[in-house]
């Protein structure tokens, strides 16, 4: 497959706006509690971990590695018809939350458990996606 992988759009919430407006940026930011420091993902309103209502938008790095995937050859909606095969991947970041998303570019299809990855940022209509690409991979299009 070249270029961007389709999506279906997602819609950003109040709550979530931040993360997508950093994302159409091209930086990827995470909420981190101002009370027990833990990062979290997906945008909340309160921590997950002691319950603080004080989150900030916090940069981080848009490195980790691949704590889990599976390779879908079936598409679950007709938008995926024309990207199987792909990959969908649980991605540990550095700084501790887990995402999911998809594995793209070169190496992608043959990405294992435990390799290191980083960010990408892909256009996909009027939001931009964090996609992750196996680390020394080369240009992801789109």
């Amino acid at each position: 497959m070249t270029g961007a992988m389709p999506t279906i759009p997602p819609r950003p919430t109040d709550v979530s706006q931040p993360f997508w407006d950093a994302c159409r940026d091209r930086r990827l930011t995470m909420q981190r509690c101002a009370d027990c420091g833990d990062f979290t993902f997906y945008p909340v309103y309160l921590c997950p971990t002691c319950g603080g209502v004080r989150l900030e938008w916090t940069p981080v790095g848009g490195r980790g590695h691949v704590h889990s995937l599976t390779h879908v050859h079936r598409p679950s909606a007709p938008v995926f018809a024309g990207a199987v095969p792909y990959v969908v991947a649980l991605i540990q970041l550095a700084e501790g939350p887990m995402m999911m998303s998809n594995l793209v570019g070169p190496g992608a299809m043959e990405a294992r458990i435990g390799d290191p990855v980083e960010v990408v940022f892909q256009e996909a209509g009027e939001v931009t996606l964090p996609r992750f690409r196996p680390v020394g991979a080369g240009p992801v299009g789109g």
